[in-house]
Parts: C-alpha cells; sequence; structure tokens
C-alpha cells in the first residue's frame, strides 16, 4: 500500500482496514503489549513529524522518567551529539560538560558513568536515512515510532515506516502523542497496525498512553560538536562510540542477573560462553576479535598493576595450554612477555599502558623479534620454535582507551590480537574482567 493508498484508507472505519484473520491477535496484542518487559535501549524515530520534533522526543521521554525511573537520551547527527537525563523529582544538575566531538574517550566515559543511574536509553536520530545511522538503527534492539492522532502525521509515519522496510526490523512499537483520548490513540494504532502486518510484514508493540509529567527535570549532561576547521574522517568518530555502547548495553541485557558488584554484574566464564555473542554486535566490530578460549574473569592479586595484570592473562593462557613462557624478554620492553604459542610461533605478551604509553616500546620490540627469530629459537631448542613465521602481539587495552583513533591502524594488522580488560572487586576478591575489544 502506498502513502496516498492509506491515506485514502483512513477516511473509512478502522474495524473496516484490520484484516479479519488479524483481528484477535490485534485485539490481544492491543490489551498487553505495553506491559511486556522493556528494552534498555531504543532507537527513536520521529523525523516525520511535521510539527514540533524535538519536544515530541522529550515529552516521550518525561513519560517513561515518570512511569519507570531516569532515562538517558542521546542525540545523535552528523555533526553533533547530545546527553541529557530525565529525572524524576530531580534537583539541578551541575553545568554540562562541552567537548569536541574527536574526544571519544571523554564520551564514553561520560555515558559509562551515567549508565549507572539510568534504567533507560533512547537514541535520537534526526536524520534515519543517513548511512551512520542506518548502521545504529541495525544494531538497535528496539525502535519507538513516534505518531501523533493528526491525520497527517499518521500519514507520514506509514510513510518513514514503509521507508524503514528494507532493513530487517527488530522489536517495534508505536507511541501515539497528543490524543483526545485512549480511544483514540487506540484507533491510530489499529489502523498502523494492522497496514504494517498486511503490507509490511512487520508487526506493532502498543506501548502505555503518553500523559504529560510536570514532575520530570531534565539535566543536559554533554554536549559536543566537531570542529569544522579540521579535516574530518567521512564517519565521524562520535557514531563508533554510540554504536559500541549500544552493544555493549545489549550485552549487559543479555546476561544474567548476579549480585551487583561495584556497580556492575559480574559474570562467570561459563555464563559468558554459554550466552555467546549478541547477534546484533555482529555489525560493528572495531578491533580484531580476542580467542574466545581464553577466560573472561580471572583472579588478580591485591596491587592491581598492569604488569600484575599481564602476569595473570599469562598464567591463564599457559594453564589452559595455549602458550608456554619463554624465559627471555625483549630488552627494549622488559615489562613484556614472550612466549610460544601452540603453532610454534612467538607471541609477545604487553599491555598497552595508560594512553598507550608503551605503543613505542612495543613496536621495537615486534622488530626486535623479527630480526631475531633464528637466534630464538637457537636459544631455546626446547621449544621447537617456527623462526619463518611471523610473530604475534596480544594486546591487553584498558576499557576507558578503546575509542580512541590511535587503535585504528591495528583493523588492518593480522599479527596484532587486542583485547580490552576492566579491574573488578567484589567483596574481598579482585579479579580481571577480559573482554573482545
Amino acid at each position: 500500500m502506498s502513502p496516498e493508498e492509506f491515506a485514502a484508507s483512513l477516511e473509512a472505519e478502522p474495524h473496516h482496514v484490520e484484516p479479519v484473520a488479524m483481528r484477535s491477535d490485534a485485539r490481544q496484542n492491543s490489551e498487553g503489549r505495553h506491559q511486556s518487559t522493556a528494552p534498555k535501549v531504543s532507537a527513536i524515530l520521529f523525523s516525520h513529524l511535521l510539527d514540533q520534533r524535538e519536544q515530541s522526543v522529550r515529552q516521550y521521554a518525561r513519560h517513561l522518567a515518570a512511569q519507570s525511573g531516569n532515562v538517558g537520551l542521546i542525540e545523535v547527527d552528523s555533526a553533533e551529539l547530545a546527553v541529557s537525563c530525565f529525572e524524576l523529582n530531580g534537583s539541578e544538575a551541575a553545568t554540562p560538560v562541552t567537548i569536541d566531538a574527536t574526544d571519544t574517550r571523554q564520551m564514553g566515559q561520560t555515558l559509562a558513568e551515567l549508565a549507572f543511574d539510568v534504567s533507560r536509553w533512547l537514541i535520537s536520530l534526526p536524520n534515519p536515512r543517513s548511512t551512520e545511522a542506518r548502521e545504529l538503527l541495525r544494531v538497535a534492539p528496539h525502535w519507538v515510532l513516534l505518531t501523533t492522532a493528526d491525520h497527517a502525521d499518521v500519514v507520514a509515519t506509514y510513510r518513514a515506516l514503509k521507508g524503514l522496510a528494507e532493513l530487517e526490523m527488530p522489536r517495534l512499537s508505536l507511541v501515539v502523542l497528543n490524543a483526545r483520548d485512549d480511544a483514540q490513540a487506540d484507533a491510530v494504532f489499529r489502523k498502523l497496525d494492522a497496514v504494517s502486518r498486511q503490507f509490511l510484514g512487520c508487526a506493532l508493540e502498543r506501548e502505555a498512553p503518553v500523559h504529560p509529567a510536570s514532575n520530570v527535570l531534565e539535566h543536559a549532561v554533554l554536549n559536543c560538536r566537531l570542529n569544522q576547521e579540521k579535516p574530518q574522517p567521512a564517519s565521524a568518530p562520535h557514531w563508533n562510540v554510540i554504536t559500541q555502547f549500544v552493544a555493549t548495553a545489549i550485552q549487559s541485557e543479555t546476561k544474567p542477573n548476579t549480585e551487583p558488584v561495584s556497580h556492575m554484574n559480574l559474570n562467570t566464564a561459563e555464563d559468558h560462553r554459554a550466552a555467546g555473542p549478541h547477534p546484533a554486535q555482529a555489525p560493528a566490530p572495531r578491533l580484531p576479535v580476542s580467542d574466545k578460549a581464553v577466560s573472561e574473569v580471572i583472579d588478580l592479586p591485591g596491587d592491581q598493576t598492569e604488569q600484575s595484570i599481564l602476569g595473570a592473562v599469562v598464567r591463564q593462557g599457559g594453564a589452559e595450554g595455549r602458550w608456554v613462557q619463554c624465559p627471555i624478554h625483549p630488552p627494549m620492553c622488559p615489562n613484556a612477555i614472550l612466549a610460544v604459542g601452540r603453532d610454534h610461533r612467538l607471541i609477545l605478551l604487553a599491555v598497552a599502558g595508560k594512553g598507550f604509553s608503551q605503543f613505542p616500546s612495543i613496536g621495537l620490540a615486534l622488530r626486535w623479534m623479527a630480526e631475531n627469530g633464528e637466534l630464538i629459537r637457537m636459544a631455546l631448542p626446547q621449544l621447537a620454535i617456527d623462526a619463518s613465521a611471523t610473530p604475534a602481539v596480544r594486546l591487553l587495552v584498558d576499557h576507558d582507551d578503546l575509542w580512541a583513533d590511535t587503535l585504528q591502524p591495528l583493523l588492518h594488522s593480522d599479527t596484532i590480537t587486542v583485547q580490552a580488560y576492566r579491574r573488578l572487586k567484589w567483596g574481598a576478591k579482585t579479579g580481571l574482567l577480559l573482554e573482545a575489544a
């Protein structure tokens, strides 16, 4: 059905358009869909509305905050990123942070800190037709389609939904704003749900009616904009930050609930391996994926230094038979550890350091391994080292540094594996959470 045909069908009564075969199912959905468990992250589609587009997003955010707790709003466009928090009965907040849109580390830290207080995230996409926005829509586990009861807005909503039909749609909700009463909102929902099912092959979920919430306060948390005086990459870095943030939120949402420790859920390695990677993470890998055989949670000694982290990872891999540690250390990078893998290939295990401070020495160590492979093989004949094979590097990176542009060249390297780590503490124990970067 074209938007014009759909507009003409609105002149009829809602029950005349609803397919007979779907009538009982749609009625059942209209009674209970909005009671289903809400996802943690939702992409908001609103650009098709004719009037008060930005206000409609904020009206919906205030409604959610009044119903279910603090709501985080991320507004992302080609050259701008803004983060706000909607809090029920909140007080005045501090002055928002203003940064350049290339400061990906500050963006990631701000979102991670705010996530402790937010129960629901909304991602506002003013231009869903852009390439970056569509990539983000492919990752998002839930879309929310905003409309009003106005005839022109209902037609525009159907047109927008039809324009996105080429994408694989996830869970999709419809929110009707500014309806005269619940009966009018129900009529709009049934009309759009029926034609979407019949002509687009997708079903809509209905959310609870949106009512004004005057006791919700909006806090501006972060504002950043690209510096137009500097040359920018084709895809601005703030899109990568948001895509990675959504993928991480999806992963945490799919993990089994455990006792919260230090403001985060701690799962065992068996839990992670049983759950497996979430399908939404596949379209947006940013760095070489680490070997899944490495346990994701391992014990740490009390000092938690970078050297202790490296030692714990090396011991874990050795215990699993993944490599054998060598007694030789690269002279220009004494904190790194040399090992031999199962394929008899030399491996350099190292920590990147805060702000990648160890990159120069790691690079020199890798060159030293390539130039002296035969000598290392002769010094350690019992390990049967393959001196002709290109040495490999396993690089451990602090999770806070994942979004730095310095890591981008590693995307094209077949010899370097990057793995992120976080320090955890629960009770009297300390541990290390390893993640695919």
